[in-house]
């Protein structure tokens, strides 16, 4: 009888540990925090600075980086006090205008506030008319439109209406270490295990990065008009670069990036570590027309 006992125990405590292995396997990967889908700027610009091209030219990714309004979109005073004016205007809706214009000016952060059922925000992360970066979102936040936010988006949606406004997709799954890093050049192994190993993220070959689609993502925005109730009376189109483009000759002729991003005359490494010189290196000026701003950023 004790026998009997032993062997019934033994057996209900091999069913559980099959099904609790079981359950184990069937079980998806747990996906990484949300404030770790996106790496600072200071963990790329340790690698793609230190550049310089056969003339002699300095062609750091990241010092031209920083030197735009990419760099500085949540930086922006006149954007600040866009947003401090709209809010006062319609308090009802508040938290809405903030949600809206954290999507691009502050897209890590509010994406990653997003993953955590959190809308995004903007005034409440200001200190002094800066972003307070006291916590790893607020790094975020202040990174404005970042190299882990631009080089992480999925094509998925490129191109159709759910991507305008901030729309833009990015793989919130993958855990860190196989996270993929999109850009114009095969890497080597060697050259991209170094890459995981300093940022998380894995570099993958894709062309997608070139097509004017990845910059409609934010670039086509449409806002709604609201009444004194703060009830929402018309949309209307605040900008749609991408749309013009779509309906005019250049379309067949050169892409956003062809115009905004020049193209590196000479050979270009990539990265100062182990980067071998390229043809075909697209420069991070990002040039455009709001050149004000800039003066008054380097001015103060």
């Amino acid at each position: 009888m004790k026998k009997t006992t032993a062997q019934s125990a033994c057996l209900v405590l091999c069913l559980t540990l099959i099904a609790l292995s079981t359950a184990a396997l069937a079980k998806k990967p747990a996906s990484p925090p949300p404030e770790l889908l996106f790496e600072p700027s200071d963990q790329c610009l340790a690698c793609h600075n230190g550049l310089v091209s056969r003339s002699g030219e300095d062609v750091s990714i990241g010092t031209r980086w920083r030197s735009t309004i990419m760099a500085h979109a949540a930086k922006d005073p006149y954007w600040h006090a866009g947003v401090r004016r709209e809010t006062l205007e319609h308090p009802k809706a508040k938290e809405a205008i903030e949600d809206k214009c954290s999507t691009c000016h502050m897209p890590m952060a509010r994406f990653a506030s997003r993953q955590m059922g959190q809308k995004g925000e903007v005034l409440s992360r200001l200190r002094g008319g800066l972003v307070d970066t006291s916590t790893r979102n607020g790094v975020l936040a202040d990174d404005g439109v970042s190299c882990s936010v631009c080089h992480q988006l999925d094509p998925g949606n490129f191109g159709k209406p759910e991507s305008f406004g901030g729309g833009f997709e990015v793989d919130a799954h993958t855990a860190p270490g196989q996270r993929k890093a999109y850009g114009p050049f095969d890497i080597a192994d060697g050259t991209a295990q170094v890459m995981s190993s300093a940022t998380g993220l894995k570099p993958t070959k894709s062309d997608h990065l070139k097509q004017s689609e990845m910059c409609a993502t934010c670039h086509t925005l449409y806002t709604h008009a609201l009444d004194e109730h703060g009830q929402e009376k018309a949309e209307l189109a605040e900008q749609a670069p991408y749309l013009e483009w779509l309906h005019s000759d250049y379309k067949s002729a050169m892409s956003c990036q062809s115009c905004h991003m020049a193209e590196a005359k000479d050979e270009i490494a990539i990265s100062s570590v182990l980067g071998k010189p390229r043809q075909g290196v697209f420069e991070h000026l990002f040039k455009g027309g709001n050149f004000l701003l800039l003066r008054l950023l380097s001015a103060n």
